[in-house]
């Protein structure tokens, strides 16, 4: 589907705002309900931004973890079951009549749910997601992010009451990997430890406490061990005469894999990508896979490209990194492949040669490769600049706030 790029006189029909608009809605509002965030008190600091604007909050707890977490705003347990959560929540919209809810996680079924009740009593849905533009920021939509999102057809950003014309600077995220190990284990672990208050809860997830205990020590260990040999393979990369493609992973349990693509999992993904560059790519050319840096802890996809590329007689033109600089090493690519990464945007910033697999908010015929896979290793060429750079202004002044997500509860949202 065409989207509106931005830049230049907004078309018919779209609203030119100063604001994230789903900001501005949330900053208007004196009722807010809030539903499922992100693990950890990142919720907490929205309800106590929410309240110094005179705001009502209600935040309605699923399960132990989401407990633990909430201890801003008004606290409403729901202890029933999957089957019966939307009667409970038709008559708790219907009674209250909020100004909006805001949810993290459009995929979950409790919040799929939500989505389809509030579109139906004409209540607005705030949507948020870890950010398009990562580190740094959360991403704040009006009835659905990634695919789903609206906001480009329906609104146009332009700077106003000072407001730099690259928007607000990202928040900080130094501690962003400890701190998001940190609020994981207390959430799982309040999660199992509180399940007896909420024995009908469904997790959209495996909600093992220890199995994520153990999987982030992995992830720790795999990092130390990986970091020194993939920076001199990615050195080795940016310097070398050999050009590459670049292939970022996402995480496995992605729902936007499952939701927006034609394919169930990475590995799919994988076996086309590499039959494909072994078929139609040029003799010399390198292809580079980086793993998703929260699939660092499980098993990944090393020893399935090592065997493949073997199988297909390309062993010595494949890397596999675990470490590395996605923004560097999308520069300095002949071209990135993604399902619906939003590394894809770091390639639109580059100016770097794309081609999307699945479906993505960027996935226009001005910024990517409308053509094949198979195609795209000899005919991939460079977005449009004047269109990526107006589409990259507008997306991120439109659907961005700059936060850390995962910072800790006395960390206020530095928000207009």
């Amino acid at each position: 589907m065409a989207r509106a790029l931005g830049g230049g006189a907004p078309a018919p029909g779209r609203q030119t705002v100063p604001l994230n608009p789903a900001c501005a809605l949330l900053r208007e509002s004196r009722d807010v309900l809030l539903l499922q965030g992100p693990v950890g008190p990142f919720f907490d600091r929205l309800a106590r931004w929410l309240e110094r604007r005179a705001t009502r909050v209600t935040r309605i707890v699923l399960q132990g973890g989401d407990r633990h977490d909430a201890r801003a705003g008004h606290v409403v347990p729901y202890e029933g079951a999957p089957g019966e959560w939307a009667s409970f929540l038709r008559e708790f919209l219907r009674t209250r009549r909020p100004d909006c809810i805001v949810l993290f996680g459009q995929s979950r079924g409790y919040h799929q749910e939500a989505l389809r009740l509030a579109a139906e009593l004409g209540i607005p849905a705030v949507v948020l997601e870890e950010g398009y533009f990562r580190p740094g920021y959360v991403t704040m939509e009006l009835g659905g992010v990634n695919s789903h999102s609206r906001t480009l057809e329906t609104h146009a950003w332009a700077p106003t009451g000072g407001m730099p014309p690259g928007g607000l600077a990202p928040d900080d995220t130094r501690w962003h990997f400890a701190q998001t190990a940190w609020h994981a284990a207390l959430h799982y672990a309040a999660l199992r430890l509180h399940q007896g208050a909420f024995p009908l809860y469904e997790h959209h997830r495996d909600a093992n406490p220890w199995r994520y205990a153990r999987y982030w020590l992995r992830s720790w260990g795999v990092k130390l061990l990986r970091h020194g040999r993939d920076a001199r393979c990615a050195r080795s990369l940016q310097r070398g005469p050999a050009p590459y493609f670049f292939v970022p992973l996402q995480h496995d349990g992605d729902s936007q894999i499952r939701h927006h693509s034609g394919y169930a999992r990475n590995a799919e993904f994988v076996l086309e990508v590499m039959h494909s560059f072994a078929e139609h790519a040029e003799p010399g050319t390198l292809l580079v896979f980086k793993q998703h840096p929260q699939s660092r802890g499980a098993a990944g996809h090393g020893a399935l490209i090592r065997r493949v590329a073997n199988e297909l007689g390309i062993g010595e033109r494949v890397r596999y990194l675990v470490e590395g600089d996605t923004r560097d090493l999308c520069r300095g690519a002949r071209g990135v492949v993604v399902i619906n990464s939003t590394v894809g945007l770091q390639a639109l910033e580059s100016g770097t040669p794309l081609v999307v697999m699945g479906e993505a908010l960027y996935r226009l015929p001005s910024l990517t490769h409308g053509g094949t896979l198979h195609s795209f290793w000899r005919d991939g060429a460079p977005p449009d600049p004047e269109a990526a750079a107006a589409f990259l202004q507008q997306l991120k002044n439109l659907t961005q706030m700059p936060a850390s997500i995962y910072a800790g509860r006395r960390q206020d949202l530095a928000w207009p």
